[in-house]
């Protein structure tokens, strides 16, 4: 029997790779904290609903034939080939792969720095969520909540918990989700304002203090008293110190890492190039579900490069943004047939972004398609 392959890291991708491997009858360890979540629900449905939205419990994960390592890992040794783990229960472990290594750790999400921080809690791990959840629950409806950062997480986390609680969304920025297209901005605030958000912007905050029974977030120009802080104020690594570069691990066109033997990335954390686009890492899970599937047929044979261009979705409310494509790559947007299209310097192009229009979404990734119009120019 083949060694077997070690996936480090259980979220989207690294569950996804770890699944498909062993349905090719691939002997896998699985290498992540607890059981294998579906994260980017964490501030959407699951923050709904009120549970935690496991992609397999441990009879699962057994059933499929995975062995599941319970920790994180903290440091690698390409020459013994062995991993530095620290278990949940905080005990220092060695896991030594003698086969292939899938690097599929995602980004972490970080809070404010500034003091009183750590008295501000983050939903968008498994961790964070359930340490939050008993207090934003419909059992206790009407709290005070505050939310810090107006990124994707910060909005979707707003809209959801607005439905039972008195929601303030503080922005550094003049207003949320200011670094996207102008009409993607405007049906994020439209979402906000009917979910009954308080939006502040041009807020920096300045501490975070505990009064009591309450938090008190102090800002450049005010106080506010919350049952509950939240913050999503930006991404850092998830990966060990001596792993990849900057937030990411640079990939093949296969996903595989150049020079180094028998290991991959997956999700998040891989930056692979993309014909059209170059070098780029796609924080989403329609990448880290079809990456992780991609490394899992690659290392039990399937030849084929990784070809995916970029998308994500976020649903703010009722209103459900799409985007396909690289917005880097945008010299200019047009709007043409209530379409909001991105161009590039050659005139083709290189971004779709959809406004509660589900069922165009075929419709967009052809325009940016090469090879199903995205060189046709645009009026």
């Amino acid at each position: 029997m083949r060694p077997p392959v070690t996936v480090v890291g259980n979220g989207v991708s690294g569950f996804a790779c770890a699944r498909r491997l062993a349905e090719h009858d691939v002997p896998v360890t699985l290498v992540g904290p607890g059981l294998p979540c579906d994260r980017p629900l964490l501030t959407k449905r699951a923050l709904a609903v009120g549970r935690l939205p496991q992609l397999a419990d441990a009879d699962q994960v057994r059933d499929l034939g995975i062995a599941a390592l319970d920790g994180v890992a903290t440091g690698c040794d390409t020459t013994t080939r062995t991993l530095a783990v620290t278990t949940s229960a905080g005990e220092p472990v060695e896991h030594h792969y003698d086969g292939e290594l899938v690097w599929a750790t995602g980004v972490a999400v970080t809070g404010p720095s500034v003091p009183g921080a750590e008295l501000a809690d983050c939903n968008a791990t498994p961790a964070g969520f359930e340490r939050v959840l008993p207090r934003v629950s419909e059992t206790v409806p009407g709290r005070r909540v505050v939310v810090i950062g107006a990124g994707l997480i910060g909005c979707e986390t707003a809209a959801t918990l607005a439905s039972r609680h008195t929601v303030t969304l503080l922005e550094r920025a003049s207003a949320p989700l200011m670094r996207m297209p102008p009409m993607v901005a405007a049906a994020a605030i439209d979402g906000l304002a009917e979910a009954g958000v308080a939006v502040i912007g041009d807020c920096l905050v300045e501490r975070i203090e505990r009064n009591g029974d309450q938090l008190l977030v102090h800002t450049d120009g005010r106080i506010l008293t919350a049952d509950v802080v939240l913050a999503a104020t930006g991404v850092g690594r998830a990966l060990p110190a001596d792993v990849g570069e900057g937030l990411g691990i640079a990939t093949d066109a296969h996903l595989s890492l150049p020079g180094e033997d028998r290991t991959w990335a997956c999700g998040d954390v891989a930056v692979f190039p993309h014909p059209r686009f170059g070098r780029l890492a796609i924080p989403h899970w329609d990448h880290a579900l079809a990456s992780g599937r991609h490394v899992a047929d690659s290392i039990a044979g399937g030849p084929a490069p990784y070809e995916r261009d970029p998308y994500w979705f976020s649903d703010i409310g009722r209103v459900r943004i799409q985007v396909v494509g690289h917005e880097p790559a945008v010299a200019e947007w047009r709007r043409v047939d209530e379409l909001l299209l991105g161009v590039d310097t050659g005139g083709r192009v290189a971004c779709v972004a959809l406004v509660n229009q589900p069922a165009r979404i075929r419709e967009a990734r052809g325009l940016v398609t090469p090879n199903a119009g995205s060189t046709k120019e645009v009026p």
